[in-house]
């Protein structure tokens, strides 16, 4: 059973998000110490290093904002979602269906928001050339948000 001071204690914890921690918590069935190792041992850090100060996470809004960028500059053709190399979901970018894109992305991501580690999301363009989206936030969208 998923209780509010459950999600609250994992939260200061954490330090996550209400939907990380709730998703976390459904996964480990409501087990507060599987849930905080679930968030701690999965969610993708930038750094590579461990730093006491706050890690950078790679979190739907960055997911959203690098191909939005992308698709803007022409270069997105189509999203490819893999998990250990087998494809999971393959979504083309045509022009008047990006929200409708989005929408099972934020579903994979939400529900398993403390999984994202285990995913590769890429963006295909025309020429055939592979974009990976992880890179491409650590390289274009944190450096912005540094500044």
């Amino acid at each position: 059973m998923i209780t509010m001071e459950k999600i609250d204690y994992v939260m200061d914890v954490t330090g996550s998000s209400y939907e990380v921690v709730r998703a976390a918590l459904l996964d480990a069935d409501g087990d507060v110490d599987k849930a905080i190792n679930l968030i701690r041992n999965s969610v993708d850090t930038l750094s590579g290093k461990e730093k006491d100060d706050k890690k950078e996470f790679i979190n739907f809004d960055d997911m959203e904002k690098a191909i939005r960028d992308l698709w803007e500059q022409g270069l997105a053709n189509r999203l490819v979602v893999e998990k250990n190399g087998e494809v999971i979901l393959s979504l083309s970018l045509a022009v008047s269906a990006f929200g409708a894109v989005l929408a099972p992305l934020a579903a994979l991501v939400g529900v398993g928001a403390g999984l994202l580690n285990d995913y590769d999301f890429k963006l295909l363009t025309k020429d055939k050339q592979v974009i990976d989206l992880k890179e491409y936030i650590k390289e274009n969208i944190k450096k912005h948000d540094r500044k």
